[in-house]
């Protein structure tokens, strides 16, 4: 069994929480941590909570400094305070699920692109939406067939907790596909981000994660 400090959770931490077996997860936070226990919030989704008992197994994941991870455990018990807590076991072991450049949200975003300009030109950015983002892309949809190699000019914002984070990033395209859209054509151009500090790739994966809270809520 995994030690409190092996475990990597925190205070206040977001969880997302399914019963083992099931991928409908339920959103929830960390509370306490004692010598043998991790006490989670009753956990919900779309205002449903999901009513846990003794012995029953679970499956949480949470996200850490660079990567998503995942455990099963076992509800050890129930602590009321002023909320219902669950109790969870330290797990005997934790999993990486995924990269966090590999976590992609699904989302319409309203960006802005531009061919880099040659010299000391200013770029002439063109508005256009991407359909997806992760820390370490996103796909647009572009008027013009971009080969892969082509490098563009990609800015953005995202809301995130009361305020927005901008950017504009250099992106190199690795994938371009035509679409047919209202008698259009279209093209799909994903694109990775170049040389994006460390720290806009964090705020853009706070943002991914904050969203899939917030989906997990509504479904």
């Amino acid at each position: 069994m995994l030690t409190k400090e092996q475990i990597g959770l925190a205070v206040n931490q977001r969880v997302l929480v399914a019963l083992e077996g099931s991928d409908e997860y339920y959103v929830s936070s960390v509370e306490d941590i004692t010598a043998d226990a991790v006490f989670i919030a009753v956990p919900y989704r779309r205002q449903v909570p999901l009513v846990l008992s003794r012995g029953d197994r679970v499956t949480v994941q949470f996200t850490g400094e660079n990567e998503c991870f995942a455990f099963n455990t076992t509800v050890t018990s129930r602590r009321e305070d002023r909320i219902l807590l669950y109790g969870l076991a330290f797990p005997e072991e934790i999993k990486r699920i995924q990269r966090r450049r590999d976590v992609r949200l699904c989302v319409m975003l309203d960006v802005q692109y531009a061919e880099v300009p040659e010299g000391d030109a200013a770029p002439v950015f063109k508005p256009g939406q991407a359909l997806d983002i992760s820390a370490g892309g996103m796909r647009l949809v572009c008027e013009k067939e971009y080969p892969p190699g082509t490098v563009l000019l990609v800015k953005f914002r995202l809301p995130l907790r009361g305020s927005f984070f901008e950017t504009v990033t250099k992106a190199e395209v690795v994938r371009t596909e035509p679409v047919a859209l209202e008698k259009r054509r279209l093209y799909h151009s994903g694109v990775k981000f170049l040389d994006m500090p460390q720290n806009h790739r964090d705020k853009i994966f706070s943002y991914i994660f904050w969203k899939m809270m917030e989906q997990a809520r509504l479904r």
